[in-house]
């Protein structure tokens, strides 16, 4: 008797141990929640989290205050006009920012998506695509078949590639 009464006792007292590890993991994803709720979720799990609303409104205004010419300035803003749904202010935006670099993987591909948004030419949005894909090519594939997809077939890529 005293050893059936030994074993439910350690049978709950794990049961104890594992609910206060899991009540613990809930209060610390709920403060990390609460501390970081300007950060968009991660789209991957190798990706890392991005700034968005106020946060990114306020961190584009430091950097164009101090570097009005600098394309991590003029991405910041751009995306926060697009947050905003100012999309010809965030064209322009971006386009500053190409001025100044051209090898900005995020820039050419959220330029590009611009682009299609706002109805140009496939032909214009698929140069963009190319040179993302020149500049990154292990991306490539993955980036050609998003601007497939999302102009719905307008924009056709060459299955054998010169480089």
């Amino acid at each position: 008797m005293a050893i059936h009464i030994v074993r439910y006792l350690r049978a709950h007292t794990i049961l104890f141990a594992i609910l206060s590890l899991a009540l613990a993991a809930a209060g610390a994803e709920r403060y990390l929640h609460h501390t970081y709720h300007y950060l968009q979720p991660r789209s991957n799990p190798r990706g890392s989290p991005q700034l968005q609303g106020a946060a990114l409104q306020d961190l584009a205004g430091v950097l164009q205050t101090l570097y009005p010419e600098g394309a991590e300035a003029n991405l910041a803003a751009g995306q926060a006009r697009l947050e905003q749904g100012k999309l010809q202010e965030a064209r322009l935006l971006l386009e500053k920012a190409l001025e100044v670099d051209r090898r900005n993987q995020q820039l050419l591909f959220l330029y590009a998506r611009l682009l299609l948004d706002q109805g140009e030419s496939p032909e214009k949005v698929k140069a963009v695509v190319d040179e993302l894909g020149r500049y990154f090519p292990r991306s490539r594939d993955k980036i050609e078949e998003y601007f497939n997809q999302a102009s719905k077939g307008k924009i056709k890529f060459e299955a054998e590639r010169p480089y």
